[in-house]
C-alpha cells in the first residue's frame, strides 16, 4: 500500500456504534481493498495504534462499508471439494443467524420485542461475500423474576459479520491422472484411520466401560454388578462382531479399488468408458483434488493459505477498536487454517481470539510435502510455542464420533490422541496429554454422513459457537440445563444410528417370508393391474382397435414366482427390489421421527419435561427393535424348513431376541457419553525437542499413568434432572407458556367481542 492511501485510511476516527436501523450511507474514503496490505510498526495513524495491519482499523472499515465497524467477525474456511461462491457462508450463516434470533428473543431471559437479529448486509454474489447483522439481546442475568416471569434486563447490541475463505479460483487444479495416482496410498491411510476410530468406538469403549464398572462401588452404579457385567460383556461381543464385519467390508473395498485408481486416467482414453463414467470420475476428482494439491504441490498449498490470510486481513479491517475475529474451519480447511495461524501468521495481529475446527483433517493432511524434507507435523506443539497460555488463541476441536476424516481428537502422536479420546469418556485425575479443547459430538451416528453435517448440529456446535461469537453477556442456560440438552441430543442421534441398523434385518429378511412375499406380490399385481387398465383405456381412446398390447404385468413378470406356494410369490429380483424400497421407507420414517424429536426439545419455547421426552422418544426405537426381533424369529423358523421350532428352542430364541431388543432400546440412554476434554499443553518456553520440554513431558506422562481414572459416577443425567436449576428452568418456561396461552385466549375473546 502506498503512503497516500495510508494517510487517507488514518484520517478518519472510529465513530460510535450506530443503533440498528436503515443502513448509513457510505462516507467518502478509499475502497475496502485499498489499505489491506500488511504494514510494519511504523505504518500510519490508524485506530489500531500499530497493533496489526495499520490500515485495517475501524475507521477504514466505516469509510468503506455502510454498516460501520463491527464487534466480531466469524471467518468460515471450507473443506475439501469445489466450493462455490458463498456456499460455505450460506451453509453456516443461515442456521446460525436463525438460531441467534431464536435465542435472543427467548422470553426466558427477559427478551422484548426489540430483541433479535437485524440484517444490515447480505452480499452473496460479489467477489467478497459477506453477511452483517446487528444482534439485540438482554444481558445475561440482568433480568429479574416477577414470580416465575422474567422481566426487565439491560438490552445490548452486538454487530457481527460473517465472511468466507474460499480458494476455488486461487490456482489451477491438478490433472485427473495425478489425482488418482495420489489417491491410492491416501485411500489406505484413510482406511487405517477409519478402522482405528471404529475400533476405539466399537471395541475399546465397551471394554473400558466393563473395566470401569468393575472398579466402581455398587452404590454408584445403576445396575447390580453381575447384571451390568453381563450387559457389558454382551456389548463387547456384539460390537466386536460388528467391527469385524465393517473391517472386512472396508478392507475388501480397498483391495478392489487399489488396482483401479491408478488406471482411471488411461481408462478415460477408451470412448465408451469416457462417455459413461466421465461425470462420476470428474466429480470424485473435484472433491479430492484440493487435498492432493495441499499435500503434493507446495506452491498451490501456499495459495490456499494466502486465501486464509487475505480473509483475516479483511476481517481485521471490519473491526471496531476492541473487536475480535473468530475462525471456524471444516475438514481440509482446518488443516489449512491451523497451519497458516500456527506457522505463518500472528493471530494477535489479526485479533483472532478463537479457532474452532470441525471434522478437522489436521493430522490426516498435515502439511505440504517437499521432496527430501521430513514432513512430520506437530500441530499442538506449533499452537503452543512462542505464546504464553493466557494470551494464546483458544482452540476448540469438534469431532463426530463416527467421522472417519477427523478420526477423533488432535494430538501430536497416535498414543496421545488415543489418550485424549479415552479422557472424553473416562477422565483421569490429571490430564498429561497436550492438545486443544476437545468436544466429541453426535451429528447422525452414521459414518458416511457425519463428516458433512456439522452445521446441522444445533445443540453441540451451533449454540457454543454462537456464545463464543456474541460473548459472555449473551443469554445462556445453567450448566445443568446445558448438560441435559447435550445428553438428549446424544440420545436422539444414537437412536437415529441404531434404528438405521435395525432397519437392515427388517428390510432384508421380511420380503423372504412366504406370507409377506405373497402379500407383496398380490399388492404389486393389483397395482400393475390398475396401471394396465388405465393404459388400455387411454390407448382405446386414441386407437379404436389397437390390437393386442403387451401389459405392464407381462413385461414385469420376472418380478414374480408363480410356482411357489402360496402363489404368487416374489422372485429373487422382486425380493431385492422390495428390500430396497422397504429400507428406503424405514430410513425415511427414521429421519422424520428423529427430526420431530429434535424439534420438540430444541425449537420449542416450552419443551416437555426431559423425563417425558425420554419415554416418548423410546417408542420409535422400541418399534424398530421389536420389528427386527419378530422378523428374525420368523426368518429362523422359515429357514429350518422342517416344521415349527420345538418349544424349548422357541423359548430360548424368543428370550434371546427379547433381551437383544431391550438392550438396543436402553443403549442410547445408559451407554457412556463423551464430555469435554479441556485444553492442555506445555509452557510456552518449553518447546518440544528442548531438554526442558522433554523432561517435563516425561514427568507429566509418568504422573498421568500413575493417576487413577475416575470411577463411573452415578448417572449424571438423573442427577441433573433432579437439580434445582433444571426445576427452576422448567417452572419458568411453564409459567411463560401459561401466560402466552392466557394472552391468546384474551385476544380471541376481545376479537369476538369487537366482531
Amino acid at each position: 500500500m502506498d503512503d497516500a492511501a495510508d494517510e487517507r485510511a488514518g484520517e478518519h476516527a472510529e465513530p460510535a456504534p450506530t443503533p440498528p436501523g436503515p443502513p448509513v450511507p457510505p462516507a467518502p474514503g478509499p475502497p475496502l481493498g485499498e489499505g489491506e496490505a500488511e504494514r510494519g510498526g511504523s505504518g500510519g495513524s490508524g485506530g489500531s495504534g500499530g497493533d496489526g495491519p495499520g490500515a485495517e482499523t475501524g475507521a477504514g472499515a466505516e469509510q468503506a462499508e455502510p454498516y460501520g465497524p463491527v464487534d466480531a467477525v466469524l471467518v468460515f474456511v471450507h473443506g475439501m471439494g469445489e466450493a462455490k461462491r458463498s456456499e460455505i457462508l450460506l451453509e453456516w450463516a443461515e442456521p446460525m443467524l436463525g438460531r441467534i434470533d431464536w435465542l435472543a428473543r427467548d422470553l426466558r431471559y427477559g427478551a422484548t420485542e426489540e430483541c433479535g437479529v437485524t440484517l444490515l448486509e447480505s452480499e452473496l454474489s460479489g467477489d467478497g461475500p459477506i453477511v452483517v447483522a446487528d444482534v439485540c439481546f438482554t444481558a445475561h442475568e440482568s433480568w429479574k423474576l416477577d414470580g416465575d416471569i422474567p422481566i426487565g434486563g439491560r438490552r445490548l447490541h452486538r454487530r457481527i459479520a460473517m465472511i468466507e475463505a474460499r480458494w476455488a479460483e486461487a490456482f489451477m487444479p491438478m490433472g485427473i491422472g495425478q489425482i488418482y495416482r495420489w489417491a491410492m496410498p491416501f485411500m489406505w491411510r484413510m482406511i487405517g484411520r477409519l478402522l482405528r476410530l471404529f475400533g476405539y468406538t466399537l471395541v475399546l469403549l465397551p471394554f473400558f466401560t466393563l473395566a470401569e464398572r468393575l472398579r466402581t462401588p455398587q452404590r454408584l452404579l445403576l445396575l447390580w454388578k453381575p447384571v451390568g457385567f453381563v450387559v457389558d460383556l454382551a456389548r463387547i461381543v456384539a460390537c466386536t462382531v460388528g467391527y469385524l464385519v465393517i473391517a472386512a467390508f472396508v478392507l475388501g473395498l480397498g483391495v478392489l479399488l487399489t488396482p483401479i485408481l491408478p488406471l482411471v486416467s488411461p481408462l478415460l482414453l477408451i470412448p465408451p468408458i469416457r462417455k459413461g463414467a466421465s461425470d462420476v470420475i470428474n466429480a470424485i476428482a473435484g472433491s479430492i483434488g484440493d487435498v492432493a494439491a495441499w499435500k503434493e504441490r507446495p506452491v498451490r498449498a501456499t495459495a490456499m493459505r494466502m486465501v486464509v490470510r487475505d480473509a483475516l486481513k479483511r476481517a481485521r479491517a471490519l473491526l471496531k477498536e476492541d473487536g475480535e475475529v473468530h475462525v471456524l474451519a471444516h475438514s481440509q480447511g482446518a488443516a489449512v487454517a491451523s497451519y497458516a495461524l500456527f506457522h505463518e501468521l500472528d493471530p494477535a495481529k489479526y485479533r483472532v481470539r478463537s479457532l474452532s475446527t470441525v471434522g478437522a483433517a489436521v493430522t490426516l493432511l498435515g502439511r505440504e510435502r517437499w521432496r527430501g524434507r521430513p514432513d512430520r507435523y506437530t500441530p499442538v506443539a506449533d499452537w503452543q510455542q512462542g505464546t504464553p497460555a493466557r494470551q494464546r488463541m483458544a482452540w476448540r476441536n469438534y469431532w463426530a464420533t463416527w467421522d472417519p476424516f477427523s478420526a477423533g481428537p488432535i494430538a501430536d502422536t497416535i498414543e496421545g490422541a488415543r489418550e485424549r479420546w479415552r479422557a472424553a469418556y473416562f477422565p483421569k485425575g490429571t490430564d498429561g496429554v497436550d492438545g486443544p479443547e476437545e468436544r466429541a459430538v453426535y451429528n447422525t451416528s452414521q459414518p458416511f454422513l457425519d463428516h458433512n453435517l456439522y452445521y446441522a448440529n444445533t445443540v453441540q456446535i451451533v449454540d457454543p459457537t454462537i456464545r463464543t461469537l456474541l460473548g459472555e453477556r449473551f443469554p445462556r442456560p445453567a450448566p445443568e440445563v446445558s448438560y441435559i440438552d447435550d445428553r438428549m441430543s446424544v440420545i436422539d442421534k444414537k437412536a437415529l444410528g441404531l434404528n438405521l441398523v435395525l432397519a437392515l434385518p427388517i428390510a432384508i429378511l421380511l420380503p423372504t417370508l412366504p406370507l409377506v412375499s405373497h402379500a407383496f406380490a398380490v399388492a404389486l399385481s393389483w397395482v400393475l393391474w390398475c396401471v394396465d387398465a388405465v393404459v388400455a383405456w387411454v390407448v382405446t381412446l386414441a386407437v379404436p382397435e389397437p390390437g393386442e398390447i403387451e401389459t405392464v404385468r407381462e413385461r414385469l413378470s420376472w418380478l414374480f414366482d408363480t410356482d411357489a406356494a402360496p402363489s404368487p410369490q416374489l422372485a429373487l429380483a422382486g425380493r431385492v427390489l422390495a428390500s430396497i424400497l422397504l429400507f428406503a421407507l424405514l430410513f425415511w420414517l427414521n429421519q422424520v421421527c428423529t427430526k420431530l424429536c429434535e424439534d420438540s426439545r430444541t425449537w420449542r419455547r416450552c419443551p416437555m419435561s426431559a423425563r417425558k421426552w425420554l419415554w416418548l422418544t423410546t417408542v420409535p426405537r422400541a418399534v424398530y427393535a421389536l420389528a427386527a426381533a419378530v422378523t428374525i424369529w420368523f426368518a429362523v423358523d422359515v429357514a429350518r424348513g422342517d416344521g415349527p421350532l420345538p418349544l424349548d428352542e422357541w423359548w430360548w430364541l424368543a428370550a434371546l431376541l427379547l433381551a437383544a431388543a431391550v438392550f438396543v432400546v436402553a443403549e442410547p440412554r445408559f451407554a457412556p457419553a463423551p464430555g469435554i476434554v479441556p485444553a492442555h499443553g506445555l509452557a510456552s518456553t518449553e518447546r518440544l525437542g528442548s531438554a526442558a520440554g522433554e523432561a517435563r513431558a516425561a514427568a507429566v506422562a509418568e504422573a498421568s499413568a500413575a493417576a487413577p481414572r475416575s470411577v463411573l459416577p452415578r448417572t449424571r443425567l438423573g442427577l441433573a434432572l433432579k437439580s434445582e436449576a433444571y426445576g427452576t428452568e422448567l417452572r419458568i418456561r411453564r409459567a411463560l407458556a401459561v401466560r402466552q396461552r392466557d394472552r391468546e385466549l384474551q385476544d380471541l375473546a376481545d376479537g369476538a367481542t369487537t366482531g
